[in-house]
């Protein structure tokens, strides 16, 4: 049981800057049983203009439970702030390990078993009737015991209104503080127009996901808004890159242009030549590229459903055995340091809340 009361709590370490500056996630000890946490801590006098999303966000996460959704355990107000209680995820999100640790892109198991997992989670909200509108990296949380969790439920929607589920949504999702979200957004969901867009806006952020995930980059993340949408409305489709996509060397413009992120492995030519070379010389399975490719579809009425893809033949290379921190063995799990908490706060409110981000990952 966790108490709402942060007397309950020990801050130990602050783990990321979020939401655009409004909160901020550290790790804890709940004290009664010594359980490590993660506590988002939102500053009110900040985030006043999105008070109905934070509120919209606590609902949603009690409301929808299951293995592969990060758990909503209590929040409670302390003086003018709120704080929200959730499991902490020690291995991060998979957006920084892909920036600390796989530049190039996770081993294709890791990959199966992250997507299988995100898969499960987004067949239950389906079911559910929600759909997501942020599936990507940052929101896909990892811990020390194999657990995949999908987080960034404060932009997800539901199709139920007033009793009755609606065919489409029309609505965008809450604008992220730098419009980052844009670049996983389906084009139906993009276009705004009268046929709106469903579950399967979802799907296609997925196939987003699975090139991020195996790329370590983000596609159309270097490529101008307008341009990024003409993209996708036009039907065409970043792919997963390896010898069959990728037979020949392209020259440091070229990638910069077309597949560079802020990890910072485009800051040198070093480190861009390594990673080419990683993409012209490995081969990802022929069912990842389909499974990438059918996510990825322009027409959303011809994308698999997340339980048709559960079925596909890309993941019947998961065995049983198969321990996901094992094949990320080079990622250092977040390690609490317990200190008082009252230093914390003061070292915060001495530096006027300009926290140095030492992880990128969110709930």
């Amino acid at each position: 049981m966790f108490n709402p009361d942060i007397n309950d709590y020990q801050l130990t370490s602050i783990v990321s800057e979020c939401c655009g500056g409004i909160a901020v996630v550290y790790s804890a000890v709940h004290k009664p049983d010594n359980q490590n946490v993660a506590i988002k801590r939102y500053f009110v006098d900040k985030s006043r203009e999105k008070a109905n999303l934070i509120q919209q966000d606590i609902l949603t996460r009690k409301e929808l439970q299951h293995q592969n959704i990060l758990p909503y355990l209590t929040s409670f107000v302390h003086g003018q702030e709120l704080y929200v209680v959730s499991p902490l995820m020690e291995l991060g999100s998979c957006r920084d390990i892909l920036d600390r640790y796989f530049q190039e892109g996770l081993p294709e198991l890791a990959c199966a078993i992250v997507l299988r997992d995100v898969l499960l989670a987004l067949q239950y909200l389906h079911k559910q009737f929600y759909v997501h509108r942020s599936v990507r990296a940052s929101h896909v949380l990892l811990d020390t015991q194999g657990n995949v969790r999908l987080s960034g439920l404060r932009s997800a929607a539901s199709m139920m209104l007033r009793g009755r589920r609606q065919k489409h949504l029309h609505s965008l999702p809450p604008p992220d503080h730098d419009n980052a979200n844009l670049m996983w957004l389906s084009p139906e969901l993009l276009e705004q127009n009268l046929k709106g867009y469903d579950e399967q806006s979802d799907i296609y952020s997925l196939g987003i996901l699975c090139c991020e995930l195996a790329n370590g980059a983000v596609p159309f993340s270097e490529v101008p808004t307008t341009l990024m949408f003409t993209e996708k409305v036009r039907g065409n489709r970043p792919q997963l890159l390896d010898c069959s996509s990728f037979p020949e060397p392209l020259d440091d413009g070229e990638m910069k242009s077309m597949y560079n992120t802020d990890s910072g492995v485009g800051d040198s030519a070093e480190g861009m030549c390594r990673v080419r070379l990683v993409y012209a010389r490995r081969k990802l399975s022929d069912a990842f590229h389909r499974l990438t490719d059918s996510a990825l579809h322009r027409d959303p009425d011809k994308r698999p459903s997340a339980s048709q893809l559960l079925n596909h033949a890309f993941f019947k290379q998961i065995r049983r055995t198969d321990f996901l921190p094992s094949l990320i063995g080079r990622v250092k799990p977040i390690k609490p340091d317990h200190c008082d908490i009252s230093a914390l706060l003061l070292e915060e409110k001495l530096s006027d809340m300009e926290i140095e981000k030492t992880a990128d990952w969110d709930f």
